[in-house]
């Protein structure tokens, strides 16, 4: 900006300088052609008075001629020396143009990609890593989540209760192992340890043992009717438990809306029985197993005590 403002001041110095050089070679032409014509209309007169006239016009054209052409000559230096300056003040200003142009140039060609190679080094190298981290854990996250699912589902395939109770009982023996039998105690030296069926008991033992076979049958009959009621319950129980309503693939329906995934959801689950109702159903039947099976219990150990 500063080249540029110094070769427009000298350019202008050079056109001023030179309009005023114009201006003197001008005032200098009109000035010859005047006296040329002051020359030409002069007349004749006598000898003396006519040279006497003579010389001092030509003084005067002298002197105006002299100062005229030091006028010129001065404006001719002063217009050599302000063009002398606008010459360089321009190659200057060129030199600077073309300095500036090059920089910028330069600036926009090389220096600005190796400024981004620089604020970027290592981004790209980091951001590879870290996604690849990221993908590595996520396939490692989805390989082991897929060998767990099928783990469990081995494991669901040979979920067995009868085989789970034999494995706990045995687990426990001290538990669930029955206890030792209980022995007869004699008592002062009686050593008899086996029904005596002599005389007099013989009858008496003899109508007891038909008292309890016709007890057994009553008994049999009646635990029959209650046994068969209680498998009835229990498989209702078991179809209740094993209803097969763990498919829930129309839940993960993808959609373009969220709304639409919001009414398959809600449609699917209003397809299906209420899930309370089902609840107290089954509630109800349990209770109902559990009542029978006491009873029946409480039965066997009363008559057993009888």
């Amino acid at each position: 900006l500063k080249v540029m403002k110094t070769y427009h001041m000298y350019n202008a110095d050079s056109i001023s300088a030179q309009s005023k050089l114009k201006e003197a070679e001008k005032q200098e032409e009109k000035q010859i052609g005047k006296s040329v014509k002051q020359e030409d209309r002069q007349t004749p007169r006598s000898p003396d008075s006519s040279s006497n006239v003579r010389i001092e016009e030509k003084h005067v054209r002298r002197s105006s001629v002299k100062k005229i052409e030091k006028m010129k000559e001065k404006r001719q230096a002063k217009y050599t020396e302000n063009k002398l300056k606008a010459i360089k003040a321009r190659n200057e200003y060129l030199l600077a143009l073309e300095a500036t142009n090059a920089s910028v140039f330069k600036y926009y060609i090389h220096d600005l990609s190796d400024l981004i190679d620089c604020c970027d080094l290592g981004y790209h190298a980091s951001l590879n890593r870290a996604l690849r981290t990221f993908l590595s854990a996520e396939l490692n996250l989805e390989q082991s989540k897929h060998e767990g699912l099928d783990a469990i589902e081995n494991a669901v395939e040979n979920l067995d209760a009868t085989s789970d109770k034999q494995r706990l009982m045995e687990m426990y023996n001290n538990v669930f192992c029955p206890p030792m039998k209980f022995e007869f105690q004699p008592h002062m030296g009686d050593m008899a340890s086996q029904l005596c069926a002599q005389q007099p008991v013989q009858s008496e033992l003899v109508q007891r043992c038909q008292q309890l076979q016709s007890r057994l049958s009553t008994l049999k009959i009646e635990n029959e009717e209650v046994k068969k009621t209680m498998e009835a319950t229990l498989q209702t129980i078991q179809d209740i438990v094993t209803v097969e309503d763990f498919d829930v693939s129309d839940c993960f329906q993808y959609s373009n809306s969220m709304e639409s995934v919001k009414s398959t959801v809600s449609e699917t689950f209003m397809s299906k029985p209420s899930i309370a109702k089902r609840r107290a159903n089954q509630q109800e039947t349990e209770q109902f197993y559990f009542t029978v099976r006491g009873c029946y219990l409480s039965k066997l150990y009363a008559n057993f005590c009888n």
